[in-house]
């Protein structure tokens, strides 16, 4: 085999993660019967794997890092291995299960010598974290190409922050017949819980209206309240940035939080009277011109630093 270095190259790929939920309670509990369900475990999901066409990168403690070209595939795969283990399960004692956690993300990716790199990786790594255990949590990337190509059913988690992910990511649950309903559901009755079309989000339980309830932005629309009687385009603006920003952090698109501004700045100031404010006129004419050259990414992070 040759030992020298290949070129790094990009490409479009399906990670899939597979990771053991409370592997070290497990390794404390009984060091050699979990070793020896944890080598069955990645024998089991390496054959799978390369039976849907993927390869596997890495099987690290734990978890097992695949590839896929094909996101379908990826999908399919991760639909088998939390099938493979259920039906594993039910004919082990309860103390020798073992629940499995699965993200899948499609992402650009770079390859080289045999190894996988990038934010695409860093992501799907964090959506196996978010997953329940024995479920499957994928991208709003993954979910837009394989909803119409597969007979499954997605709950839309909503807009979310991944830890060291520097922008919000859109995640959906695979409701799936092989694990029990996650925690945040477990209390719904059983006649809310019918199944929705094949192909379409459940609707997420949250919504955009809980994220500008939080303390720190009821506070700023409340004192936004106040400065509309006296001070209208002040407290306009305010309540703009605070309702774009709750926006932009539901749907994870940051032109909601500049339509929003935009909106805020014509209402304060249609109510403001603007008799002998022509200095103020033309602080803003002047300033829309200085926003007309900045992107509406800088726009955004100049002002929610400075909220």
């Amino acid at each position: 085999m040759s030992t020298e270095t290949s070129k790094p190259r990009r490409k479009l790929s399906a990670i899939l993660m597979v990771d053991v939920a409370g592997f070290s309670r497990m390794m404390g509990r009984d060091e050699e019967g979990t070793t020896a369900l944890i080598r069955e475990f990645h024998a089991r999901t390496r054959s799978l794997i390369e039976e849907h066409e993927g390869k596997v990168v890495d099987t690290a403690g734990d978890s097992v890092f695949g590839e896929f070209d094909s996101v379908v595939n990826a999908v399919r795969c991760a639909q088998a291995i939390q099938h493979a283990q259920s039906t594993v399960n039910a004919a082990r004692l309860p103390g020798d299960h073992i629940e499995t956690r699965i993200g899948v993300h499609l992402g650009d990716v770079i390859v080289q010598d045999y190894q996988v790199y990038g934010d695409g990786v860093n992501i799907a790594a964090r959506l196996q974290s978010v997953a329940d255990p024995g479920g499957i949590c994928v991208s709003e990337a993954v979910y837009q190409q394989v909803r119409h190509k597969l007979d499954l059913t997605f709950e839309d988690l909503g807009v979310q922050e991944l830890k060291n992910i520097d922008h919000p990511i859109r995640l959906y649950r695979v409701v799936s017949p092989w694990c029990d309903q996650p925690a945040s559901s477990a209390q719904t009755p059983k006649h809310d819980r019918q199944t929705p079309d094949t192909g379409q989000p459940v609707p997420p339980t949250d919504s955009w209206t809980q994220e500008l309830l939080r303390p720190a932005n009821l506070i700023r629309l409340v004192v936004a309240a106040c400065l509309l009687g006296t001070f209208s385009m002040v407290g306009a603006v305010l309540a703009g940035v605070v309702i774009g920003h709750a926006w932009s952090r539901r749907t994870g698109r940051r032109r909601h939080f500049l339509i929003a501004l935009g909106i805020a700045i014509t209402l304060g100031a249609f109510f403001t009277s603007w008799n002998g404010c022509s200095s103020v006129k033309r602080i803003i004419i002047s300033g829309s011109g200085a926003i007309q050259s900045v992107n509406e990414s800088e726009i955004y992070d100049l002002i929610i630093s400075g909220s």
